[in-house]
């Protein structure tokens, strides 16, 4: 495990140095995230200019949640969605064929071996936004809404983590899957909001069979004083379901592989 893990921060090393040599297009990127984010952020402001409150949660749970939201968004877009946006490209030319032959995790390599750094604007500006709602004293800072917040961010990209594993066992059965990145668009943009504001058939759903309200909205409660520890329980043991899930998912794609050649 050690040596796949070398194996990996070498191909990150390789990623980063091919950035780099672009160095102004990559600093754009960064600065443009950067400028999203603030652009993010101002329209959760301009919501306030109207009302006090949201289903309950007021500007500085909102903001917290913002913070949420954009960590882990940018965490997957770094280490993740780069990998998946090229996967359709290793199938056909043969490059998954290659790599199922080597003593390696597949899995891991597939989904681990490219990192693209341009979302770390809105990573950075996310933390910045987070220690200052700490500063100011907006976020509920105990040992058990720390505990619960942790236990909750395993469960968030965990369950990402999941989402990323069948969405790769699709791409490699189906040989082709553009639409993977319009997928994660819109699950990412049902996180940008509290899971309170939908009408409660579409919050449980958001709670059960498609549990995007572990990503960021449970997160956010633990440190809002909205939630309690039972979402947190019931996020963890959802997120290591999925996670068997996509498992098993996974296994039985590579199991059917025929390789390129068919």
């Amino acid at each position: 495990m050690f040596s796949q893990l070398t194996i990996i921060t070498k191909l990150w090393k390789a990623s980063i140095i091919q950035a780099m040599e672009y160095r102004g297009s990559f600093m754009f990127s960064i600065v443009a995230n950067f400028f999203d984010f603030i652009f993010g952020l101002l329209q959760y402001l301009v919501f306030f200019t109207a009302a006090k409150s949201i289903a309950g949660w007021d500007s500085d749970n909102m903001l917290t949640l913002y913070s949420v939201f954009m960590f882990i968004y940018s965490l997957q877009f770094i280490f993740l969605y780069p990998n998946i946006a090229a996967l359709a490209e290793m199938v056909n030319t043969g490059g998954l064929d290659l790599l199922l032959s080597k003593p390696v995790d597949a899995r891991l390599f597939i989904l681990l071996r490219k990192i693209s750094l341009e979302e770390l604007g809105s990573l950075c500006t996310s933390i910045v936004l987070f220690i200052w709602l700490i500063s100011k004293g907006a976020v509920l800072i105990t040992a058990q809404s720390i505990l619960l917040f942790l236990i909750s961010i395993f469960s968030a990209l965990t369950i990402v983590y999941s989402i990323y594993i069948t969405l790769t066992a699709l791409a490699i059965m189906l040989e082709k899957m553009e639409d993977a990145s319009e997928f994660i668009w819109s699950l990412f943009s049902f996180c940008r909001y509290p899971t309170d504001i939908y009408p409660s058939k579409i919050k449980f759903l958001f709670f059960t069979f498609f549990p995007i309200a572990y990503i960021s909205t449970v997160p956010a409660q633990t440190l809002s004083g909205l939630g309690s520890a039972k979402p947190v329980i019931y996020g963890l043991i959802i997120s290591i379901v999925s996670l068997l899930i996509s498992s098993a998912i996974w296994k039985k794609t590579i199991k059917s592989y025929t390789s390129a050649g068919g």
